[in-house]
């Protein structure tokens, strides 16, 4: 049977859909709303934000001692995200969902790869 590339994209975003209801995949994206409802990580990443600006500035003005100072600011402030509870869990989260996309991408291309041998 010979699936046109329209049918596959079809088959794809069932597939997405599907995958989306996994309990991994809402778990995760429960957490991300989370995160961005947490108005202390938000206010760390904007911090970071405007520091890593500013370190850029001084990197151009070849400030390296005030630039070094800053990225060590930054440094804090990402330590700081990253002991939130919430953070450390929406991380957790994300590394099973980046395994169950990799698995998925794996499974794909392996099988691709295997009928190819096979038709030879």
């Amino acid at each position: 049977m010979n699936n046109s590339t329209e049918d596959i994209l079809k088959q794809a975003e069932a597939l997405a859909d599907d995958m989306s209801n996994l309990d991994e995949i809402e778990h995760f994206h429960q957490l991300e709303a989370k995160l961005n409802e947490n108005k202390k990580v938000q206010t760390y990443i904007n911090q970071i934000k405007m520091k890593q600006k500013q370190a850029v500035n001084l990197q151009a003005y070849g400030k390296r001692e005030a630039q070094q100072q800053m990225e060590k600011e930054i440094d804090e402030l990402q330590e700081k995200i990253d002991s939130i509870p919430v953070v450390q869990e929406f991380k957790e989260s994300q590394v099973i969902t980046n395994h169950i996309l990799q698995s998925i991408s794996q499974n794909i291309q392996q099988t691709v790869f295997q009928d190819e041998e096979t038709d030879e």
